[in-house]
């Protein structure tokens, strides 16, 4: 989804002006999908990454940047040892 779309969607939905990295995002949401390879799986990546952010921003873990990055980490961490553990299968 093009950056721009992303900032007019957000406005859309009055969700302000969070930092989202959306080139970030967009990327782990492509090797999600490639990982598993159903596309459908980029959407639920983006899906989760926000869901967590919004979580810990809601109950008072983080602010919602710091969520925002701490649950791209973790989807990044949780890709690698995916594609690591994919490729070490015979």
């Amino acid at each position: 989804m093009p950056e721009t779309l992303t900032v007019e969607l957000m406005a859309a939905l009055e969700l302000g002006d969070p930092a989202v990295d959306v080139p970030r995002l967009a990327r782990i949401a492509r090797i999600a999908a490639a990982a598993s390879g159903h596309d459908d799986d980029a959407a639920a990546t983006a899906f989760i990454a926000g869901y967590a952010a919004g979580l810990a921003e809601g109950t008072g873990q983080a602010g919602f940047e710091r969520a925002h990055r701490a649950s791209l980490r973790g989807i990044e961490t949780f890709l690698s040892r995916a594609v690591t553990a994919e490729r070490s299968t015979p």
